[in-house]
């Protein structure tokens, strides 16, 4: 679906009184607010009952409208020649709709003034770089459609859940009319260094540029007054999380306004990121971005992506894996109901919907990260579980439709044939290479199969234990080239070099399981049973995986897959197991 930029945004970002010195002074800001900030509720996290204190998820979300949201959307009624970014998700919307009208009207018009670009980029706040393409591009859709929905125009700014970016967005973003990324400035540093940002970059046809992170260059002084949680400007730095004490702080919001204030007085244009793209374009260079891998916005203090896909936080009973994993299984096997579905005739459109809208909620980050409670892990496993059961009722009754006890499904061919196939196993061997597998006080066994020539699976089991932490080591072959696949862009490989980053280590999400050991070995993790982060690192060429999050006293199985071959032959076989998996029923 293409977008227009509204006649309103054109009209104030020309009606804007820019400054008439040859360097023209930008204020930019950017509220991220997520509904989903306690996933579920807070029933059950304090040791003590407490009427103020256990809430549950609609009277937090109530108060992520009321005492932080309606505020910041008041601040800028206020001043109507001040522009600003809010970034939610599409759920955001229907909360909005169905408990807070009033909010949503004044949101409406705001937008539709070009005051505010409300800025969206998926349905649930979802860890989607962590997921094969189809989950996000469902979400997507159904986010243009509740935008469309309450008459809320769409910003052309990305910007998303734990500022999570990647370079694979640019080709979706320029196919649905969005222009402009906001890439989080520390996620860049971390790769590159501190290097002074540039007004503006080019990003693929698109542009970008650095958020939160100051510029300035002989056309153009750039500002950032906001770049962080939403959620707690309006409340002093408080967070749902103590829900007796996150209020509305009238005075913590009269600081923030006065501080805009003097940086109008000083010549500075208050405007959204895409009044500023469009007034400066067509002025300052913009050159592309270095090579960027995917991550999230504070990829020091949550060590990349593991604290969503294996690290631990805070609090005891997080399942990082279970919940991850799930996620996977869930979403692979509605892609097998959707195939099910249309080779019986079968409708089950509202079923698979519904299902989809259960997945995207599954898997909200805060359900493994960064400091999820057993409630939030909750919140993921019962949604995830909910889509899963949808989806392989909706495959029986496809069966039964078609008048077959057995089918195997290949969605990438889009067949639901009778019979069922011979699943990815293979003849006990050796192992073909040596692993190192650290975890703690839990008894380890692997197997290893031979599926066919260069092909190897191997099962690693952990057996009881009091031990919540699990490392394996993949050796490889230091090589500067390395090979992987991005956020969104699950059918291509992408290079990258290892000398190009300033990093030690990074860690990788692998949206569809795949990794490079070296130029002809590869790894690959079958998502619906291992789906933590992998650890790459500049100097050497071995793969880490790490688990900090082992439920005690519980065993876990985890399976990869190693091949030998090109890379395009490992992509082919990533996909197979981790995107369009043919499964029997």
């Amino acid at each position: 679906m293409k977008r227009l930029t509204s006649l309103a945004a054109a009209a104030l970002a020309t009606a804007l009184a820019w400054p008439c010195a040859a360097q023209e002074k930008f204020a930019l800001g950017l509220f991220h607010f997520n509904l989903q900030y306690v996933a579920g509720g807070m029933l059950g996290f304090w040791a003590l009952p407490s009427a103020e204190l256990d809430l549950e998820s609609d009277a937090i979300e109530d108060l992520i409208v009321t005492e932080s949201f309606a505020p910041v959307i008041d601040l800028y009624a206020k001043h109507p020649t001040w522009g600003v970014d809010i970034e939610l998700q599409g759920y955001f919307l229907d909360v909005l709709a169905a408990r807070h009208p009033q909010v949503l009207e004044k949101l409406r018009t705001l937008a539709k003034s070009g005051q505010i670009d409300v800025v969206s980029f998926h349905y649930s706040d979802q860890l989607f770089i962590g997921y094969p393409a189809e989950s996000w591009k469902r979400s997507q859709a159904l986010t243009q459609a509740t935008f469309a929905k309450y008459d809320v125009p769409l910003s052309r700014t990305v910007f998303c859940q734990e500022g999570q970016a990647g370079e694979g967005l640019a080709g979706h973003m320029a196919e649905l009319g969005y222009r402009t990324m906001v890439w989080p400035k520390n996620l860049w540093t971390y790769q590159h260094g501190d290097q002074p940002a540039q007004p503006l970059y080019g990003f693929g046809d698109l542009f970008a540029v650095q958020g939160g992170r100051g510029a300035s260059s002989a056309e153009v002084e750039l500002t950032w007054t906001f770049l962080d949680d939403g959620e707690l400007l309006a409340t002093g730095d408080l967070n749902p999380y103590f829900p007796d004490v996150f209020r509305h702080k009238p005075e913590a919001v009269k600081q923030y306004e006065d501080e805009l204030l003097a940086l109008e007085s000083q010549g500075f244009a208050i405007v959204t990121v895409d009044q500023y793209v469009g007034a400066v374009k067509d002025k300052v260079p913009h050159p592309p971005m270095p090579p960027l891998l995917d991550g999230t916005w504070q990829p020091k203090s949550t060590t990349g992506v593991l604290r969503w896909l294996g690290g631990k936080g805070i609090w005891p009973g997080e399942r990082d894996n279970e919940v991850r994993s799930l996620g996977a299984l869930a979403q692979r096997e509605l892609s097998a109901a959707e195939t099910a579905a249309k080779s019986a005739k079968l409708d089950a459109r509202a079923e698979l919907d519904a299902a989809w809208r259960l997945l995207f909620l599954g898997q909200v980050t805060d359900a493994s990260g960064i400091n999820p409670f057993r409630g939030e892990v909750e919140y993921g496993i019962a949604h995830c579980t909910e889509a899963l059961r949808v989806a392989r009722e909706v495959i029986r009754r496809a069966k039964s439709a078609a008048g077959e006890s057995e089918v195997t499904i290949d969605p990438a061919n889009g067949t639901m044939t009778p019979g069922a196939m011979a699943e990815l196993r293979g003849t006990t061997v050796d192992a073909p290479l040596e692993l190192a597998i650290d975890a703690g006080d839990r008894e380890v066994t692997t197997g290893w199969e031979e599926i066919e020539a260069g092909h190897h699976r191997v099962e690693i089991t952990f057996g009881l234990g009091a031990s919540t932490k699990a490392r394996v080591s993949f050796p490889g072959t230091l090589e500067d080239e390395l090979f992987t696949t991005r956020a969104l862009v699950d059918d291509s490989l992408a290079t990258y070099r290892r000398s190009d980053f300033s990093f030690e280590s990074f860690q990788l999400a692998l949206p569809a399981g795949l990794v490079s050991l070296g130029k002809q070995r590869f790894l690959i993790k079958d998502q619906a049973r291992v789906h933590l982060a992998a650890k790459i690192t500049r100097e050497s060429g071995t793969i880490e995986i790490l688990d900090e999050t082992l439920p005690p006293d519980e065993t876990a199985t985890w399976v990869f897959h190693l091949f030998d071959g090109t890379p395009e032959q490992a992509l082919a076989l990533a996909r197979s197991v981790n995107v369009t998996r043919r499964v029997s029923r």
